[in-house]
């Protein structure tokens, strides 16, 4: 290990919390058979942890590949916030190609929500918008790993909050309509839920095409701001749908 891994383990080892460990732990799903089971917390606030990582935001691809390898949950999540300050601050395409190049090259490795929920909106979603990385986009809907899966749906939240694009998210929404895993389904919810603050018919066409296909946790995500008489309308709708 170099200076400059040791320096980063270091700082992120310091602001560690022991008693908060057992509370991650159990937050994130890591018990035997969960979608986390084995992962290991040192019990560093994600404050704290971006903070930190910001000071590590020119370290080499070497290192960030090192870190993001790490079995301690958040060694992985401040090397994908390092690659996020590091793509906020690149001026130039090339750089930025390259620092999308090694996310997805790694994006695998994102294996748990917040992972991926703190880094792709802020670098593939932002590619997105701006349309490119299309391919790598549907490489990435077509991948059997969830994790993968949950980059793709929750890039969209950038074109959808930032730049109103609502048409491409909507179109993944639906392709992942029928996803086995709660991951996912809470993750279509909530792209769907930003929809309808940008565009509310294109939310209520969305789900007039699709509630019977959809689940209970999709649809309570996708419905939350609606006001409360035209949710419980939505459930019965699916109820009905679903029993027939």
């Amino acid at each position: 290990m170099n200076d400059n891994l040791r320096q980063w383990t270091a700082e992120l080892e310091a602001a560690g919390n022991s008693e908060k460990i057992e509370i991650l732990s159990r937050f994130f799903k890591t018990g035997k058979g969960e979608y986390a089971e084995g992962d290991r917390f040192i019990g560093v606030t994600v404050p704290v942890n971006r903070a930190i990582s910001r000071r590590y935001a020119c370290s080499s691809r070497e290192d960030i590949a090192v870190m993001i390898s790490s079995d301690i949950h958040e060694f992985r999540l401040s090397a994908l916030l390092a690659l996020v300050e590091r793509y906020e601050k690149l001026k130039h395409r090339e750089q930025r190609d390259e620092t999308t190049d090694f996310y997805l090259s790694v994006g695998h490795k994102a294996d748990n929500w917040d992972l991926v929920d703190l880094s792709a909106p802020k670098i593939l979603g932002e590619e997105i918008a701006a349309g490119r990385r299309l391919s790598d986009l549907e490489r990435l809907i077509e991948s059997d790993c969830l994790w993968h899966n949950r980059i793709a749906m929750v890039s969209m939240l950038t074109p959808v909050m930032r730049y109103r694009q609502t048409d491409m998210a909507l179109d993944i929404a639906e392709r992942f309509i029928s996803h086995p895993h709660d991951l996912m389904r809470k993750a279509v919810g909530w792209v769907l839920r930003e929809i309808g603050k940008k565009d509310i018919e294109a939310l209520r066409d969305f789900l007039a095409a699709n509630v019977s296909r959809m689940s209970a946790i999709t649809l309570s995500y996708a419905t939350e701001k609606l006001p409360s008489h035209e949710r419980a309308e939505w459930r019965r709708m699916r109820k009905s749908a679903t029993t027939l």
